[in-house]
């Protein structure tokens, strides 16, 4: 069935706005035909729900008046009889004069026949009397022209049927159509446009199927055969008093409009993916004058202004039973935050604090309208003094519990209620400090020499509330008390080099304890180190080389009975080039020198220099290579300590040098190679290694090795450029 759409009528935007201000807004007119749809909202400005302020529910009503008055709607009817020759004009004529009996003052009826053609006997018309003198005096046909029938009584219906009537055609036939136009196609044309044909049956045989169709296709009824009972079911049929059937309500609402619920229930309540929400009722039918109201209940989270209906409609069958369509038009709620008293609210930190600690109290007030924020503080701490800051700091100058209170301040100036909270300080916790001072000057040290004196100082340690009763020292860092007094200062020495850490515990005058450790540096009395000299790179050597060794001994403290020992490889030769004012005495495996006299740390005199060779075997390493390890160290009897010889401990021996190396060294004069006469080839060098290289001679410490053209030039290229040849040529 076809279904006509009309397009909703409004009042215009202006109306509409102005009925926002008032307490309750309400819609315009929508759609047309026979159901009238208005639309209602009260209040139209809520509160955001959840906050204690009212009203924070709104009533959207939507009502749907069935148009004219109350009762029945006034009939256009025209039977259509069927005077073929195969139908039972009698019957139908009986059939004809009691349903037009049957029909009420308002009501208006026309005849048309049928057999070979159609005819409109009596139009429409109020005079019944007329119609069924009309219907007594048709006389029989011989074929049946059906379809010719109905197109007469639709396009008389539809020219001259009234706007407020119910159309129908009331068919009295056997349903046989052997001339003109199909039937089935009336039928179809009928029921879109709204006119109802009912079906009665006579004649022995019917053609139920078309007789049927062509009720169900327009909204009518079929009645198998003509009796008394089936003129009863045709104007039942016709008596209309519904003025919409069918009804749908389908509201669409935005996201931030939350559904309630409503009177009457919902039929349908549906989320959509964007969180707007589709509610749906299905309404039975609405009398004609009658009044059915759906009253639906919304409330809202936040504040905004939000349009109450978008895509929404009803659908209904009018009373001629056309499909209708009527949009609803929208309109706005307004949801607002009203402003209320902030509330007043803190935590602090720490929880259990002392005189010694810096308390901070942290604002946690809260703002109940989403978007205001606290814009004022009034802290008072409970000792006289307070703060206007957000997030401030204080510290208590003695124990006791004290009444904390913050009152906070909106953006609108709305103030909050007083809250308090009481904070109990207990005895402040004392803080140890010290330093590393010198005797007798009572100057700062950072670093301390093993043995000497120093003052471990802790006059820096306080009390915030009282007085400082004991100061414990751990001298070692093992969790043991070594010294303790009631004194501040404390002269001890330190017997290891190295970092030293102590430990300081102070106990105020209410037992509480504070520690402190700190870590100096202690030094050595005395330094000693190593260098060696092989005039070659990485402290090499060759049998019979000649390996220069300085010992450099550097008092740092007053020393007195000191010693220098050295290891001498095995195989090695020794010889003392310089004692420094020491006396030496050597083993086959060690040399010692003895010093006399006082060393005085930080004078000029706090300084020695020893100095002796080695000279390695003149066999020679059995490898490539071989390693020389020595050892030594430094002593004192006062005070007593022993130091390790630090520096450079080994001497690698090589079984053999490579070309460049040997010719580099070569001392020309005594024909014989010679470490230390430099790392550059000279000019006499390279004739003894042109000689080589034309003679095929064998180059000395080498291996054997003789020197072919690409080492020649490398030799030349060296001398040449004057590099190192233990450096790439350039």
């Amino acid at each position: 069935m076809r279904t006509t759409t009309n397009t909703a009528r409004g009042k215009p935007l202006a109306v509409a706005l102005l009925f926002f201000v008032l307490a309750c807004a309400s819609g315009a007119v929508w759609g047309e035909g026979s159901l009238q749809v208005e639309q209602s909202l009260s209040p139209a400005q809520i509160n955001v729900v959840g906050m204690g302020t009212k009203p924070d529910t709104a009533t959207l009503g939507v009502s749907l008046l069935g148009q004219g008055a109350v009762g029945q709607y006034p009939l256009d009817c025209v039977v259509v009889i069927d005077a073929s020759a195969s139908a039972q004009l009698a019957e139908a004529k009986a059939f004809a004069f009691d349903l037009i009996g049957r029909l009420g003052s308002s009501d208006r009826v026309g005849i048309v026949s049928f057999g070979t053609t159609a005819d409109l006997v009596v139009p429409l018309t109020e005079d019944k009397l007329q119609a069924r003198v009309a219907v007594g005096d048709l006389a029989g046909d011989s074929k049946s022209a059906l379809g010719a029938g109905l197109q007469l009584a639709r396009q008389e219906l539809q020219r001259y049927g009234r706007e407020g009537a119910v159309l129908a055609i009331v068919l009295i036939a056997d349903g046989q159509n052997n001339v003109g136009a199909a039937p089935t196609i009336e039928g179809m044309v009928s029921g879109e446009t709204g006119i109802r044909i009912s079906t009665v049956g006579i004649a022995p045989i019917i053609n139920r199927t078309l007789l049927i169709g062509l009720a169900e296709q327009s909204g009518g009824v079929f009645v198998p055969a003509p009796t008394s009972e089936g003129v009863d079911v045709v104007v039942g049929h016709l008596q209309i008093s519904a003025a919409a059937t069918d009804i749908t309500v389908t509201k669409h609402v935005p996201a931030g409009l939350h559904f309630v619920g409503s009177t009457p229930a919902a039929t349908l309540t549906r989320t959509e993916r964007d969180g707007s929400t589709t509610i749906t009722w299905q309404i039975a039918e609405v009398e004609r004058g009658g009044n059915v109201r759906i009253e639906a209940r919304f409330d809202a989270s936040a504040k905004s202004n939000l349009v109450t209906d978008d895509l929404s409609k009803v659908t209904y069958r009018d009373f001629r039973g056309v499909v209708r369509e009527a949009a609803i038009s929208p309109l706005v709620l307004s949801v607002i935050m009203p402003n209320r008293a902030p509330t007043a609210a803190f935590a602090f930190d720490p929880v259990s604090p002392t005189a010694s600690d810096l308390v901070t109290f942290r604002d946690q007030s809260r703002d109940v309208d989403d978007d205001d924020q606290i814009a004022g503080w009034r802290w008072n701490f409970g000792d006289g003094t307070g703060s206007e800051a957000a997030k401030p700091e204080h510290r208590y100058v003695a124990a006791g519990a004290y009444s904390v209170s913050l009152l906070v301040v909106d953006g609108h100036g709305a103030e909050s209620s007083s809250v308090t909270r009481t904070i109990t300080v207990g005895n402040g916790i004392p803080v140890a400090s010290f330093v590393l001072r010198e005797p007798g000057t009572l100057r700062v040290l950072s670093v301390s020499l093993i043995g000497m004196d120093v003052v471990l100082d802790a006059g820096g340690s306080y009390d915030v509330d009282g007085t400082i009763a004991r100061y414990a020292w751990d001298l070692d860092a093992d969790g043991d008390v070594d010294e303790e007094s009631t004194r501040p200062t404390l002269t001890t020495s330190f017997p290891v080099a190295g970092e030293q850490s102590v430990t300081l515990a102070v106990t105020d005058d209410y037992g509480n304890v504070a520690v402190a450790t700190a870590t100096f540096a202690v030094a050595s009395s005395v330094t000693v180190e190593r260098t060696l000299d092989t005039c070659l790179p990485g402290d090499q050597t060759i049998a019979g080389g000649v390996v220069t060794v300085a010992i450099v001994v550097t008092a740092n403290a007053t020393l007195d009975g000191m010693a220098v020992s050295e290891t001498i490889p095995s195989g090695w030769t020794f010889r003392s080039l310089e004692t420094d004012g020491a006396t030496v005495r050597t083993t086959a495996t060690s040399a010692e020198w003895m010093f006399a006299e006082r060393f005085v740390g930080g004078s000029t005199d706090s300084r020695r220099e020893i100095r002796y060779t080695l000279t390695a075997p003149s066999s020679g390493p059995t490898e490539e290579r071989e390693f020389a390890t020595l050892r030594g160290f430094v002593t004192s009897s006062s005070p007593r300590m022993t130091e390790t010889t630090t520096g450079e401990d080994k001497i690698t021996l090589l079984k053999h040098l490579s070309i460049p190396l040997a010719i580099s060294r070569w001392n020309t004069k005594t024909s014989a190679i010679d470490l230390c006469v430099g790392e550059k080839v000279a000019f006499d060098q390279i004739q003894y290694a042109i000689s080589l290289w034309v003679s095929g001679g064998k180059v000395p410490m080498t291996n054997n090795e003789t020197i072919d053209l690409i080492t020649m030039e490398d030799l030349i290229a060296y001398w040449l450029t004057g590099s190192s040849v233990h450096d790439p040529l350039p």
